[in-house]
């Protein structure tokens, strides 16, 4: 298993993605005896859960009760098929995988993930399931992308318009000289729509006076890879509909203007080499995955250490389910004066500037 952070350079070229996907995925049949063993302890669990369930076997579209969730946790632990799903997703990929952030572990029993699974399983026995994601890399394809990129992330260009806006207004009032190059961040680009939108953004706006860079970061392995390659084998509307969006981007400046890297913004960041002169960081400050106020703090440090003087940073979100109130907007402010950056207005989320000094 790779332990070196993934980076890559956008191309929707049949031959690039099935290379690079062979360097991620392990093909073929997976040989694991500890898999086959738990499968078929799985199979066992299933086999006592239908004999005495007294509501009929779980099927697509069926509405949960509180004592089917209660009988089937009885039966069928959802802790233990975790462990076996989540060996055989280590086992799946040649990179370490960000298990924390998978859809799996959001759900409360067997059945509730079951109706997450929905179209990829049509049937109840969860032994079944992790022997036939074992035995085909083609579903256990499916299946990984579907728990590491459920419908509800990302999907959305253009999600933040009012942010658009304010940096097209900025750039044209803080020109730099001639020939310079505008360096860009996308911190925590997720599937990369932001970050292609982004470079769009700058490619209009300094195209005439100077030339640009724009780095996507993220840390989970599956949603930089479809950043890239705007690859969604579980839903391939929406790989159909994302490549027609990007493509005429991709075809109208130079190569290597766009590039994709692994990264955490909760680790240390080195200030090393030419600063950013914008870093975006869109909805991660302030939720799910980033709320606790040690980890806001490191993660907006070391946003601002990668900020050249005189760059913005911007931070927005569309945050529901109570986020804003653990960590409102007027917090997400101090968080940056904090950091050493002078508040800017702006209409969607937060931004601040760091000073020449």
């Amino acid at each position: 298993m790779s332990h070196s952070p993934l980076q890559y350079t956008p191309s929707f070229d049949d031959d690039a993605v099935q290379s690079e996907l062979q360097q991620l995925l392990v093909t073929g049949p997976l040989h694991d005896d500890v898999l086959e063993r738990r499968s078929a302890r799985l199979s066992e669990m299933f086999s006592l859960y239908a004999t005495f369930s007294p509501y009929g076997l779980w099927a697509p579209g069926l509405i949960l009760t509180h004592e089917m969730r209660s009988l089937a946790e009885q039966y069928l632990p959802l802790a233990e098929i975790l462990c076996s799903l989540e060996r055989m997703i280590v086992r799946s990929l040649r990179v370490a995988p960000e298990l924390a952030g998978s859809a799996i572990r959001n759900a409360a029993t067997w059945l509730d993930l079951l109706d997450q699974l929905q179209p990829l399983v049509r049937h109840p026995d969860p032994g079944r399931l992790l022997r036939e994601l074992m035995a085909d890399d083609g579903s256990r394809r499916r299946f990984l992308w579907r728990i590491f990129l459920p419908p509800r992330y990302g999907c959305d260009f253009d999600r933040y318009p009012e942010q658009g806006a304010f940096l097209r207004n900025w750039l044209s009032r803080n020109r730099l000289s001639a020939g310079s190059v505008v360096r860009c961040l996308d911190a925590a680009c997720g599937t990369g729509e932001g970050t292609y939108e982004l470079a769009r953004i700058i490619h209009e706006a300094v195209t005439g006076w100077g030339a640009w860079l724009v780095d996507g970061v993220t840390l989970e392995p599956l949603e930089l890879f479809s950043a890239t390659h705007g690859y969604f084998p579980h839903d391939l509307g929406r790989q159909m509909a994302f490549r027609s969006r990007v493509a005429p981007l991709l075809a109208a400046v130079p190569a290597k203007r766009v590039s994709f890297r692994q990264g955490d913004l909760t680790g240390p960041a080195s200030a090393a080499g030419p600063g950013y002169r914008i870093i975006v960081c869109n909805g991660l400050l302030g939720g799910p995955l980033l709320h606790e106020e040690r980890q806001l703090v490191a993660a907006v440090a070391n946003l601002v250490t990668l900020l050249e003087p005189g760059g913005v940073l911007l931070a927005a979100d569309r945050f529901h389910g109570g986020w804003k109130k653990r960590v409102p907007r007027d917090n997400l402010r101090d968080l940056l004066v904090g950091g050493g950056l002078q508040p800017l207005a702006v209409e969607d989320g937060v931004a601040g500037i760091r000073s020449l000094a």
